[in-house]
């Protein structure tokens, strides 16, 4: 399978609804089942415009929501007037029959945005927290304000089910937001409502973490309420559930990071680390790298070990490799570097193995995705995604490259080893992988 095939549009059998534009959309597409998603990591509003120009399945659906601009305009500097026109271009392409713009944190470009939609529903990502300035901290949030009264009730995938419309096309409620992730604040807050109504927790209570007890409470709920039995905590249930507190007149203390306990070992305690940017590959292979990097580096590209960051992206793979052995001269613990945390002699054999030209190759955001893919390779990824190799086997493999990744047996394979240790029970990191294979 050659790279370029690892980019991967998810689709549904109907268009009922489609995202599509920049990472924002890539974010937001995720947290709606079943949305139609053209959409790619840094992108332009031209390049969107071509994109969609392109493909059939994300025109003239019932509801196309678009995020384009960011790109467009950087730190106040680009072309508004382009961008206004391109916006119209995208609007006329597309064809929808409703339409949700999402205005950019970025001043010029959210007022660029704003001028071309005219009377269209707009989500400003400014209403939202965002760790970034760039990227909300919440996608699940955004995507309910997107898709809030619409009243879309056909049976395809991406809009309420018909058995489920008793959580659709009700008054939004500030109680409980559609988590972004397996953790976070929004899924201790859901932790919250299930006990409140009388469902239960015993082994991990509130962590924030939503694995296999959190999701078997969920599907009780689902299935005394008339829902689809996933266990996902999706737009349809959360809205279902604010209805039922709503009515009950149940009220929760809102949770923060401080409710989120990420465990290592079987023990809880400490802060989730917050995922800094996303991957830059998308699709399936994006999110399980955004999993494996969220505890390798928090996702940053130009972090280094000690938490100290540098200008990684900007420079080739060999001036790399030969701070590396810098500091391996100058008595470093590791040498480990940039979001997957590649050590010396691991980054030189994996660049080997590609053919690279070392000293002409920048260690970007694509090259240090490329390296963590060739290496996922090696340990079956195309087996696992195709199904022919089971989740258990596959994080097993990944957890002997991965310190931070759980084994099957609890734990980092690595434990004991200076400071290594696991990022998250293996329970979550089970349920994340069959929630990436399965999208």
């Amino acid at each position: 399978m050659r790279f370029n095939e690892f980019k991967i549009i998810i689709e549904a059998a109907t268009a009922n609804i489609v995202v599509v534009g920049d990472s924002i959309a890539v974010g937001i597409g995720q947290a709606i089942k079943g949305a139609v998603v053209n959409a790619t990591v840094g992108i332009t509003s031209s390049k969107i415009l071509s994109n969609i120009s392109n493909d059939s399945k994300v025109q003239g659906a019932k509801l196309a929501i678009i995020s384009a601009g960011s790109n467009d305009i950087v730190k106040g500097k680009g072309d508004p007037q382009k961008l206004v026109s391109n916006i119209a271009a995208i609007k006329d392409a597309l064809n929808a029959e409703k339409y949700v713009w999402i205005l950019p944190y970025d001043k010029v470009a959210s007022e660029a945005v704003s001028k071309a939609v005219g009377g269209d529903k707009t989500v400003d990502l400014k209403s939202y927290p965002s760790a970034d300035g760039l990227h909300p901290s919440s996608y699940g949030a955004v995507a309910t304000a997107a898709r809030a009264g619409l009243n879309l009730s056909s049976n395809a995938p991406g809009a309420p089910r018909t058995k489920d419309k008793q959580g659709a096309g009700t008054k939004p409620t500030d109680v409980l937001s559609v988590p972004n992730g397996r953790q976070g604040p929004e899924v201790a807050d859901v932790q919250k409502v299930l006990l409140a109504l009388g469902y239960k927790l015993p082994q991990h209570g509130v962590d924030g973490v939503r694995g296999s007890e959190t999701v078997a409470a969920v599907k009780e709920f689902q299935q005394a309420n008339g829902l689809d039995v996933d266990g996902d905590p999706g737009p349809e249930t959360i809205a279902a559930m604010n209805k039922v507190i709503a009515n009950k007149g149940i009220k929760i203390e809102k949770s923060t990071i401080k409710d989120v306990k990420v465990s290592a070992g079987g023990q809880t305690g400490g802060k989730l680390p917050p995922l800094k940017m996303d991957s830059a590959t998308s699709g399936k292979v994006g999110e399980l790298l955004n999993f494996i990097a969220r505890y390798e580096s928090g996702g940053d590209y130009n972090i280094m070990v000690g938490g100290k960051r540098g200008n990684l992206t900007s420079m080739s793979v060999g001036d790399v490799l030969n701070m590396q052995k810098d500091m391996i001269s100058r008595g470093h613990e590791s040498t480990a570097v940039g979001r997957y945390q590649y050590i010396r002699k691991t980054l030189a054999g994996t660049a080997a193995q590609m053919g690279m030209d070392v000293d002409s190759t920048k260690f970007n955001e694509k090259t240090q995705d490329a390296l963590a893919i060739q290496t996922l390779r090696t340990i079956g990824l195309e087996n696992w995604l195709d199904g022919k190799l089971d989740d258990s086997a596959f994080l097993n493999k990944v957890a002997r490259v991965w310190a931070s990744v759980p084994t099957t047996s609890g734990g980092s394979y690595y434990s004991g080893v200076g400071s290594n240790r696991a990022g998250t029970r293996t329970d979550v990191a089970l349920n994340t992988l069959q929630d990436i294979r399965s999208a």
